[in-house]
C-alpha cells in the first residue's frame, strides 16, 4: 500500500517571511516612539509565528490521513469519512465523518517530491469510497473537529 508524505513548505516559508518582516517592523516602531502601531505590528509577527508552527506535514496512506504539526497531531481514516468540500478559490480540502472533520490544506501549498502522486492518490480514495467533493465557499476557514490524537 502506498504511503505519501507532504510537507508545508511553502506556508513555513511566507509565515517566517511574515514573522521577520513584522518583527523588525515592531522594533522599529517601538524604538521610534509608536507604542500603538508596535502593538499591531507585534500582532502580525505572531501570526506569522503561528503559520511557521502550525504548517507541519501530512503523512497520507491507504488507512488515513494524519497531520503533525508542533501544536499537535490530527488524523482520521478513510472509512470514517461520508462527505467531501472543496474550496472554491483555494483547493482546501474538508473531509467530514461522523462529528468529525478534517482540514487537508491546499495541494497548491504541498512541497515534496510525491505531492502529484499524493494527490492523484487521495483523489482515488474519494473516488472508491463514492464521494464527490462539493464546491464551498467556507472549507478555506474551517478548522480541524474531534480529529486530534495523542
Amino acid at each position: 500500500m502506498p504511503s505519501y508524505h507532504v510537507e508545508m513548505r511553502s506556508y513555513r516559508l511566507v509565515g517566517w517571511v511574515c514573522l521577520v518582516f513584522f518583527t523588525f517592523c515592531t522594533v522599529a516602531a517601538f524604538l521610534s516612539g509608536h507604542y500603538w502601531p508596535a502593538l499591531g505590528l507585534a500582532v502580525f509577527a505572531v501570526l506569522g509565528l503561528y503559520i511557521v508552527l502550525g504548517a507541519g506535514s501530512f503523512d497520507i496512506d491507504g488507512d488515513r490521513i494524519t497531520h503533525r504539526s508542533w501544536f499537535g497531531t490530527w488524523q482520521i481514516l478513510w472509512d470514517e469519512i461520508n462527505h467531501a468540500e472543496v474550496g472554491e478559490t483555494d483547493g482546501t480540502l474538508v473531509l467530514t465523518g461522523i462529528d468529525k472533520r478534517f482540514v487537508l490544506s491546499p495541494p497548491g501549498w504541498w512541497s515534496g517530491p510525491a505531492k502529484e502522486e499524493a494527490l492523484r492518490f487521495v483523489v482515488k480514495q474519494l473516488e472508491a469510497r463514492r464521494l464527490s467533493p462539493q464546491p464551498s465557499r467556507s472549507a478555506a476557514y474551517k478548522i480541524m473537529k474531534n480529529t486530534r490524537i495523542r
